[in-house]
C-alpha cells in the first residue's frame, strides 16, 4: 500500500494537482532562485504547461480513469479479464497521503514498524556502507519519518552529505524538507519535484558516490516489470559503479499477519481506500466546470482485500454494494467517447469489483533475482527482529557476467493448482525456446564480451598490485603474467582460423602463450604439451597493447556476423564461440590462484560486510529421493566438425565442448542426495573429531586461511581460520561464512563423506537430481516441501510420513508432465540448457563470495517452513566419477588435446593425480557454462585449490 504507479500514469499527475503556484517556482529554480524561504533547495521538474493549455487538454490522468471504468481488466500476471481499474496513483491526493500516514501508526500495520526496527539496530551498519561526500536519493520520500532516522546518524558521522527528495507533489516536499532543515545543520537538502522519469536527469553526470533509497516496500506496489525496468533505468542513468540502492521489501510471512495489516480495527485504511472515490469525483468535476461532484457515490461501495498465495500478494478493490448506473456529466461526454468510442453510461451490478492496487510480499531469492535482472549486486541484508521485513543494499558492479536471460519463474502461473501451473510453466519455456532461440546459445553478443573483458581486467589490474603479475601463487601453474597473454593468443588463433586473417602482431606471442601447464601435483615435471615460455616475460604495456589488438579483430568480426543476420560458416562461428567460454573458464583459473595469494597483497574491488553467524539460519540436514530409472538421456549430441565449413551456422545452434558428447543413454538406480552441500561449520566439525590424526594437515582446505599464525593447527580449530575471499577473509566461527559450502579437494571430499558413512554422488546421480529439482521447483514451488525425508537422525521432518512412503521427485514431475503430454526427456534430458535453474543462483559473479547454503527456514504465505534448495552456483560440485569419455567420444580436431589429455586409466581412481568430474559451477563461473547442464568440468583428485564443494549421496538399498 505505497506510492508507486504506472510510470505513465505518474508523469501524468501533475496535470491534476496544483498546490503551488508551479509557473513561480519553475522560473525561479530556472535560473537558480530557491523560491522557498527554507534553508532548502526546490527544483520543480515537471511540464511546464500553461493553465489555459490544462483547461483545453483532456489530462491522461482522466484519460485511465475512462478506460479503467469502461472495460474490464486482468489482475496483472493473469489472462481472463474480470475487473474494472482505478489508477494507484489516486489514491495519493493531499487526504490520501494524510490518511496513509495515519495507516503507518495502526499498530496490525507492521511495516512502518518493521523498517523502523531495523533502520534503529542496525544503523551503524547501514552508516558504514556510505561514504563522506556523497549523494542520499530517496524515491518517494513521503513524510521522511523512517528517514530521518538515518538522516540524524548521518548528520553526526558524515560530512559533505547531500539529501534529495524526490516526489510527484510539491506541497508534502515543502511539508518535510521544511520540518528537516532546522535539524541537519550538517546535510544540504534538495526537494526535486517531479516523476522518476523526470527528475533522473539531475543525475545523469554528477561523479559524486551515490545511495538511493527506496523505502517503506515501496517496490510491494510494483509489478515484476515495472520494478526492474525502474530500477535498470537508475542503474544505467544515474549510478556509478559501487554505488548504493537501498531497497525495502516485505517478506512473506503468514497470511493473517498480513491480512490483518491491510485490514486494520480502526477502519483507516478502508477510508484509505475510498478516498480513491473522492480524488475521482473531484477530477471529473474539475472537468465538468464544478459540477457533479458526487460523480460516483462513495455510500455505494467499500473496501474489500484479499491475500492470494499463489502470488504472494494482497490486492485492494472497491466493490458495489447494489447495482447502479452512473452517467457521465453531459460536458464531458465528447471527451469520453474520443478515448473509448462512446460514452454510454457506466454499469455496476451488484459485486462488481474495481482494483485498486497491489502489495507484494517477496519470498527467498526475490532480492537475489531482483539484482540479477537489474545488473545489480546483493551487497547486504538486514532483517527485523520478527522476520516481517528486509532492507537489501544493492551496489553497482564493475561488471555483470550474469545472464539477465535466466528464467526467472518465480510467479508463473503461481495462481492455480499443479497440473494448471505446469502447463503455464512449459508454455513459457516452449514460447522462448521458439521465439528466441539464441537465448541461451550461440555467439555471445559484443555486450557479453565487454562485459567478460571487464571482469578480467578487474582481476588482472586492479585486485593483483602490477608489481605482483609476475608472482606464482600456485606452483603448479605459471605466473599470472602468462595468463595475461594467454587469454589474447589463444583468441587470436581461433580468430585466424574462423576469418583466415594473420595472426596478430607479435605473431611470436602465439607460440609463448598458446598453452598454459596442468602437471601431475605430485610430480611437476609430467604434463601435457604446453608452449615454450620466452626466457623473459614482455612488458606488461606491451602485451596490453597486444590484447587490445585481438579484442579489436573479434568486434570486427562480431560486427560483420551482425550485419549478416547470422549467415556465417558454421566453422568460423565455433572457433570465436570456443575463443569465448575459454576466456570465461580461466577468469575462474585466474581467480582461484588470485585467493592462494597473501590476503593483505589483494586489493579488494568493492566493500563487503559479512554477517555474525546466526543460529537460528543454521540449515538442518535434508534429503531428497530420486527413484532413477532406465534409459535416461546425458550429453551432448556434439557436431560433426568436419562438416562445420560446409553449412551456415542455424538458429539457435548449441555448441559444447568435445567431452560433452556424444548423447548417451544409462541407468540410474535409486538413490537419495542432500538438498544442499556441506558447510565450512560441518567440515569444521569432522576436522575437530580428527584432529590428533596424523593425516589432519592434509585435510585442511586451502580454502581457509590461518586468522592466528602463532597457535598450533589444533588451537586454530577454535577460532583461528578465514575463508580466503578476494573481499576479506571471515571467521569460519563467528560470521556467516561458517554457513558457506566447504571447497575442498576431492580426496578431502571424499574422507569426510566415509567419515559419515556415505558417498558422493555419481556424475550421472547428481545431473539427475539437480536438472530434475529445478523443473520440479518451477512447476509447484510449495510441493517441494514433499520431497525432503529426513533431518540428521533419520527422523521424518514436519508432518511429512516416512521416507519409503514419501514420493520421489523424479516420480513427482513425471506425473505432472505427464497431464500436459509431456515427458522429462523432452523438457529437461534433451535441452543443453537447464532453463529452470532459479535466477537468484550465486553465478558469474552475482557475489565476490559464496553465500550460505539454502536454509529450511524459507517464509511462505501459510506461515510454513518451505524447503529450499540449490544445485548450481556458489561452488562446482565433486562427484565420485571419473572423467572418462562417453561411448562414441571423438576429439575435437580444433582442439584435440582439450579433453583427450586428460583422461586417465580406469584402474587408478585413488590416484590422487586421477581427474574427477566436478559440475554446477561457481560464484565465479560464467552464466553460459553454469546454465548448460552438459557441460563437464574436471580436476586432479588431490588439487585443493578449486572452487568446489560436495554434498552426500547414498543408494537407496540401505537405509538413509
Amino acid at each position: 500500500m505505497t506510492f508507486v504507479a504506472d510510470l505513465e500514469r505518474v508523469e501524468t499527475s501533475h496535470t491534476v494537482y496544483s498546490t503551488v503556484d508551479r509557473v513561480v517556482e519553475a522560473a525561479a529554480a530556472s535560473i537558480g532562485i530557491d523560491s522557498t524561504p527554507s534553508a532548502y533547495q526546490f527544483v520543480d521538474y515537471r511540464s511546464t504547461s500553461t493553465q489555459d493549455d490544462q483547461k483545453t487538454q483532456t489530462p491522461p490522468l482522466f484519460i485511465e480513469i475512462v478506460k479503467g471504468l469502461t472495460a474490464r481488466q486482468p489482475l496483472p500476471g493473469t489472462t481472463a479479464p474480470g475487473f474494472f481499474t482505478l489508477p494507484t496513483v489516486l489514491l495519493y491526493d493531499d487526504r490520501g497521503l494524510e490518511l496513509f500516514d495515519r495507516i503507518t501508526y495502526v499498530p496490525e500495520y507492521y511495516l512502518t514498524a518493521s523498517e523502523i526496527d531495523i533502520l534503529v539496530t542496525r544503523i551503524q551498519e547501514i552508516v558504514a556502507e556510505i561514504p563522506d561526500d556523497s549523494d542520499i536519493i530517496e524515491l518517494g520520500c513521503g513524510s521522511l519519518r523512517k528517514t530521518k532516522l538515518l538522516l540524524d546518524a548521518l548528520n553526526k558521522q558524515r560530512t559533505g552529505i547531500t539529501y534529495y527528495a524526490i516526489d510527484v507533489m510539491p506541497q508534502p516536499l515543502h511539508d518535510s524538507m521544511g520540518s528537516l532543515s532546522t535539524q541537519l545543520e550538517n546535510i544540504s537538502l534538495v526537494a526535486l519535484c517531479g516523476t522518476y522519469e523526470e527528475v533522473m536527469r539531475h543525475f545523469g553526470k554528477s561523479t559524486r558516490r551515490k545511495t538511493v533509497l527506496w523505502l517503506g516496500s515501496s517496490i510491494g506496489g510494483c509489478t515484476a516489470d515495472y520494478a526492474t525496468g525502474l530500477l535498470s533505468s537508475v542503474t544505467r542513468r544515474v549510478l556509478n559503479e559501487n554505488d548504493a540502492i537501498i531497497i525495502g521489501m516485505d517478506l512473506q510471512k503468514d497470511s493473517a499477519v498480513i491480512m490483518d495489516a491491510y485490514h486494520d480495527s480502526q477502519g483507516v485504511t478502508a477510508e484509505f481506500e475510498l478516498n480513491i472515490v473522492s480524488h475521482v469525483n473531484n477530477i471529473v468535476s474539475s472537468l465538468a466546470e464544478g459540477q457533479h461532484a458526487d460523480f460516483l457515490d462513495i455510500k455505494k461501495f467499500k473496501y474489500v482485500g484479499e491475500y492470494d498465495e499463489g502470488f504472494g500478494r494482497h490486492n485492494s478493490y472497491l466493490e458495489a454494494q447494489e447495482d447502479m448506473v452512473v452517467q457521465w456529466p453531459q460536458s464531458i461526454r465528447s471527451r469520453v467517447a474520443e478515448i473509448c468510442g462512446k460514452a454510454d453510461d457506466l454499469v455496476f451490478k451488484s459485486g462488481d469489483r474495481i482494483y485498486i492496487e497491489s502489495s507484494y510480499k517477496y519470498g527467498p531469492g526475490a532480492a537475489e533475482s531482483l539484482a540479477n535482472a537489474t545488473e545489480l549486486t546483493l551487497a547486504t541484508e538486514w532483517v527485523d527482529s520478527r522476520s516481517y521485513y528486509s532492507l537489501n543494499l544493492f551496489r553497482k558492479p564493475k561488471f555483470f557476467m550474469r545472464s539477465a536471460k535466466i528464467a526467472n519463474l518465480t510467479t508463473i502461473g503461481k495462481w492455480c493448482g499443479p497440473a494448471a501451473r505446469a502447463r503455464n510453466v512449459l508454455q513459457e519455456m516452449s514460447s522462448t525456446r521458439t521465439s528466441a532461440p539464441d537465448t541461451f546459445c550461440t555467439i555471445p553478443d559484443e555486450k557479453e564480451w565487454r562485459q567478460m573483458w571487464s571482469a578480467w581486467d578487474t582481476l588482472t589490474l586492479e585486485i593483483i598490485p602490477r608489481e605482483k603479475l609476475h608472482d606464482k601463487p600456485i606452483d603448479l601453474r605459471h605466473p599470472f603474467i602468462f595468463y595475461l597473454g594467454h587469454m589474447p593468443a589463444f583468441a587470436d588463433i581461433h580468430m585466424t582460423a574462423a576469418d583466415s586473417e594473420p595472426f596478430t602482431e607479435p605473431s611470436v606471442y602465439t607460440q609463448w602463450f598458446e598453452r598454459g601447464i596442468d602437471p601431475n601435483i605430485k610430480n611437476k615435471t609430467v604434463t601435457h604439451s604446453h608452449s615454450e615460455i620466452p626466457d623473459e616475460w614482455p612488458a606488461v604495456a606491451d602485451i596490453l597493447a597486444y590484447r587490445d589488438r585481438v579484442h579489436a579483430r573479434i568486434l570486427r568480426w562480431l560486427k560483420r556476423y551482425k550485419n549478416s543476420n547470422g549467415a556465417v560458416s558454421a566453422d568460423s562461428a565455433r572457433h570465436v564461440w570456443m575463443a569465448f567460454e575459454h576466456h570465461a573458464m580461466h577468469i575462474e583459473t585466474f581467480f582461484y590462484m588470485i585467493l592462494q595469494m597473501a590476503p593483505l597483497d589483494i586489493q579488494p574491488p568493492i566493500r563487503v560486510s559479512f554477517g555474525t553467524l546466526d543460529s537460528a539460519r543454521t540449515p538442518v540436514e535434508q534429503w531428497f529421493h530420486y527413484a532413477g530409472g532406465k534409459d535416461i538421456v546425458f550429453g551432448l549430441a556434439n557436431d560433426n566438425e568436419q562438416d562445420l565449413k560446409k553449412r551456415t551456422l542455424p538458429p539457435g545452434h548449441v555448441f559444447g565442448w568435445d567431452n560433452e558428447g556424444p548423447q548417451i543413454r544409462a541407468d540410474i538406480e535409486s538413490f537419495s542426495i542432500q538438498t544442499r552441500s556441506i558447510t565450512n561449520q560441518e567440515y569444521l566439525e569432522f576436522l575437530c573429531a580428527l584432529s590428533l590424526h596424523d593425516n589432519y594437515d592434509e585435510l585442511v582446505p586451502c580454502s581457509w586461511v590461518a586468522l592466528d599464525t602463532t597457535s598450533s593447527s589444533s588451537t586454530r580449530l577454535a577460532s583461528g581460520y578465514g575463508v580466503r575471499t578476494i573481499v576479506g577473509a571471515p571467521s569460519i566461527t563467528r560470521t556467516e561464512a561458517a554457513l558457506w559450502p566447504v571447497f575442498v579437494s576431492h580426496k578431502q571430499a571424499e574422507s569426510y563423506a566415509n567419515w559419515r558413512g556415505k558417498r558422493l554422488p555419481t556424475e550421472a546421480e547428481w545431473t539427475h537430481a539437480s536438472r530434475t529439482f529445478h523443473l520440479a521447483a518451477a512447476l509447484n514451488r510449495e510441493k517441494a516441501q514433499l520431497f525432503s525425508n529426513k533431518q540428521s537422525g533419520g527422523q521424518a521432518t514436519g508432518s511429512n510420513s516416512a521416507w519409503p512412503e514419501l514420493q520421489p521427485v523424479d516420480t513427482y514431475v513425471a506425473e505432472l508432465l505427464a497431464e500436459q503430454n509431456t515427458t522429462l526427456e523432452e523438457q529437461v534430458m534433451q535441452q543443453p540448457f537447464d532453463m529452470y535453474i532459479p535466477s537468484d543462483a550465486n553465478i558469474g559473479f552475482a557475489h565476490w563470495h559464496p553465500v550460505p547454503v539454502s536454509t529450511s527456514k524459507a517464509h511462505q504465505g501459510n506461515g510454513s517452513a518451505l524447503l529450499d534448495a540449490s544445485f548450481v552456483g556458489n561452488g562446482w560440485e565433486w562427484t565420485a566419477t571419473m572423467f572418462q569419455p562417453y561411448d562414441g567420444f571423438e576429439a575435437s580436431p580444433m582442439y584435440p588435446g582439450y579433453s583427450a589429455d586428460f583422461f586417465d586409466p580406469e584402474d587408478m581412481p585413488n590416484a590422487e593425480t586421477a581427474h574427477y568430474v566436478v559440475k554446477g559451477g561457481s560464484y565465479v563461473t560464467h552464466s553460459r557454462i553454469a546454465q548448460r547442464q552438459t557441460f563437464r568440468n574436471w580436476y586432479q583428485r588431490g588439487y585443493p585449490y578449486v572452487l568446489a564443494t560436495f554434498r552426500l549421496c547414498e543408494s537407496n538399498s540401505t537405509s538413509c
